[in-house]
């Protein structure tokens, strides 16, 4: 086995690069149906931003479930995916579940480290007839020897991610450090800053009045173009991404962190936003996730709490198992895509689809299908043309082009969830 320090220089000694292996394990509910694993936003950085930065490697190639191939390729078209990559090797192999990567040792070439539960694969390195064989077979060869090691670091449920997203600012800032551009005292623009936690705040940044941003329990980002409204709180540990508009007395609280692009107003706390969302209004959301194209309307609110105080359980998918969160405070998880209407209420430990439109008064299913279209007349399909139509203007308004890739993906995905609800 070769050190982390030595596997980490490789690049230097010839190792080609660093390639994903997302496995298709795991249970993410609606974050993966349009994007890999690695590209899940587990804390500043998606998983892939983080473990490029650790070892010191660029990131050549992606090996994802063949119903992936598309959206991946779309998403990185620099990078070789599902087919071999440049150059002779070695390569290093990570998996795409990695939140971070594991202590001790990366593994020396042509041995593999897998967890012991599973036997996933967490690291390998490979030369290049291996990597082809695990491009073709999704399994390494036999020639590949592999050493067990306890509690990789392995996410396999929505919640190892989103829910422990804040936990890793500070570490990303470091990783970030840099990268990171001028930093401005806030202060200067009229913001009251509390505690002693790192607040990085970029120059491009505009503030409002009456702005506090709380580091007494963590660290603040506050990316490039971001707005903070007039009297919005900021608690960290927390992160704001490249060009999101934070609203007139927003309360964003611990271990939140909003992707590039979005709008958020009201309370929001303990959550996850992909990127390129909507939740502009008043009302409550906590521990959740949402991905990217969502719109929550006014006044939508969530419960991340059991009446019972209870573990919360959830069915991330109609046709999955309920699974054990170990978790007392779980909210909701929003698919790309997904709307609600004003006023839209959601239960403790609730799923919606990719897709899906939610305009009832009562509260929407646990566990809401992909594309379903809900009012209080009762559930029916989303119609596909009408889907892509509102997409494509969505996505239009932020001068995104909605790729041919993406669009075959979701065209599956609503035959899928057609098919599945008998309509």
């Amino acid at each position: 086995m070769e050190s982390r320090e030595g596997a980490g220089a490789g690049i230097f000694g010839g190792m080609q690069g660093l390639v994903f292996f997302d496995d298709g394990r795991g249970h993410f509910g609606p974050m993966t149906d349009l994007r890999s694993a690695v590209d899940l936003r587990s804390g500043i950085l998606t998983s892939a931003e983080r473990l490029s930065r650790e070892v010191g490697l660029p990131v050549i190639g992606m090996i994802v479930p063949g119903s992936l191939e598309g959206v991946v390729a779309a998403a990185h078209p620099d990078l070789a995916v599902n087919i071999m990559p440049e150059g002779e090797g070695p390569f290093l192999v990570l998996n795409a579940r990695l939140l971070e990567l594991p202590t001790g040792d990366l593994p020396a070439l042509g041995t593999a480290m897998v967890d012991s539960d599973d036997q996933s694969i967490g690291s390998a390195l490979l030369d290049r007839s291996s990597l082809q064989s695990l491009i073709e077979h999704r399994e390494l060869p036999d020639g590949v020897s592999r050493s067990s090691k306890v509690d990789l670091p392995l996410a396999r449920a929505a919640w190892d991610v989103f829910a422990t997203a804040g936990s890793r600012i500070a570490s990303d800032l470091d990783l970030l450090a840099a990268e990171i551009g001028a930093s401005s005292d806030p202060r200067t623009q009229g913001a009251m800053v509390l505690g002693d936690h790192p607040v990085q705040v970029d120059d491009t940044v505009g503030i409002d009045p009456g702005v506090v941003l709380d580091a007494r329990e963590g660290a603040i980002f506050i990316g490039p173009g971001v707005h903070l409204g007039i009297h919005a709180a900021i608690h960290g540990p927390c992160a704001v991404l490249d060009g999101t508009r934070i609203a007139d007395h927003a309360t964003i609280k611990a271990n939140t962190v909003i992707g590039p692009h979005c709008r958020i107003g009201g309370e929001v706390g303990g959550t996850v936003f992909q990127g390129f969302a909507n939740k502009s209004h008043d009302g409550h959301l906590g521990d959740s996730w949402v991905g990217s194209w969502a719109n929550l309307g006014a006044a939508t609110v969530n419960s991340n709490l059991l009446n019972t105080y209870g573990e919360v359980t959830m069915k991330l998918t109609p046709g999955g198992p309920r699974i054990r969160s170990g978790r007392q405070f779980l909210g909701c998880i929003v698919g790309d895509h997904a709307k609600t209407a004003i006023g839209t209420r959601i239960m403790t430990g609730t799923a919606i689809g990719t897709g899906a439109m939610v305009a009832t008064s009562t509260p929407p299913p646990a566990t809401t299908p992909a594309f379903a279209w809900l009012t209080d007349d009762g559930t029916r399909s989303y119609r596909f043309e009408k889907f892509i139509e509102v997409a494509r203007a969505v996505m239009a308004r932020r001068k995104i082009v909605l790729e041919v890739g993406v669009e075959d993906r979701l065209r599956v995905l609503h035959a899928e969830a057609t098919a599945e609800g008998g309509s």
